[in-house]
């Protein structure tokens, strides 16, 4: 667990307002070096070090600063998780027009979702930030459901349930009616090890099912989302609100478990942002 807390130090040392304050002091040094030397340019290298130092003590820890890390890196982990997948996707499909349907589909729904945060952004306190990382993540989350569907798609061709199916019976009649020399234990090893093929098989189809209906139904979640933050804020609304975050809930629970089930498959989602909400949260 510790290996994945974020560093905010490291954040604020890379920071774009760090670093032109160290660009700024160097500077400050060299202009002042010209007509001074080396003891005009060491009193702005001095002080730049003295405030860096005390940055580092307090800024690391601040609540908007860490704020601030943890949406960077989200938008950071998002772009490589969709550079992951959308590779995967374009490895998988047959033509390059296959490929643009995905990538179409990707752009709208990419679209709806900047449009709701940038909503979301004019009417601060509508959404909870946890909602807000969650609907950031839907673009890429879309791009996971479709890249599970193809990866069902290969393990569903690679296998022949009817000759799965003439096996285990044949392996049945053996343990039933064992011929002499036969080993058990090895025919029911085998037994169940056709019948867990079987039933994760299955399972596998009616997560498909699931997984169809999560992605026809996702436009139609970002958009009511959307027309409930545009709308004047009433107690139902604000039920309507958490039932509609609800379901996107759902739909990564979705994600998650098929994420599991074909891991190494596919690219590890990058939800699992270290520190993110939670330690700004705990900064409170």
């Amino acid at each position: 667990m510790s290996d994945n807390k974020p560093s905010y130090l490291s954040d604020f040392l890379q920071s774009p307002g760090n670093v032109s304050l160290l660009l700024g002091g160097v500077a400050t040094a060299v202009f002042l070096s010209f007509p001074y030397g080396l003891l005009g340019a060491a009193f702005p290298l001095l002080g730049t070090l003295a405030l860096e130092f005390v940055a580092c003590l307090f800024v690391p820890d601040m609540t908007t600063f860490r704020h601030w890390a943890d949406t960077r890196r989200g938008k950071q982990h998002r772009v490589e998780h969709t550079q992951r997948v959308m590779g995967e996707i374009r490895r998988r499909c047959s033509s390059p027009n296959q490929f643009r349907k995905y990538e179409e589909g990707h752009r709208a729904i990419a679209q709806q979702v900047a449009s709701l945060l940038e909503l979301a952004g004019k009417k601060p306190g509508t959404l909870r930030l946890e909602d807000l990382e969650r609907i950031a993540d839907v673009p890429s989350e879309y791009l996971g459901l479709h890249l599970s569907l193809m990866v069902m798609d290969e393990r569903t061709s690679a296998i022949d349930l009817k000759d799965i199916h003439r096996k285990l019976d044949h392996i049945v009649n053996q343990i039933d009616d064992p011929r002499a020399g036969s080993d058990i234990r090895q025919l029911e090893r085998a037994r169940d090890e056709y019948e867990a093929l079987i039933a994760r098989h299955q399972r596998m189809l009616s997560k498909r099912t699931a997984i169809e209906a999560a992605i026809v139904a996702l436009p139609d979640q970002l958009a009511e989302i959307y027309q409930i933050v545009m709308g004047e804020s009433t107690q139902n609304d604000g039920a309507r609100l958490s039932g509609a975050i609800a379901s996107l809930r759902l739909r990564q629970d979705i994600e998650s478990e098929i994420a599991e089930d074909i891991s190494g498959a596919i690219p590890s989602p990058t939800t699992k942002r270290t520190g993110d909400a939670a330690s700004v949260r705990s900064a409170r």
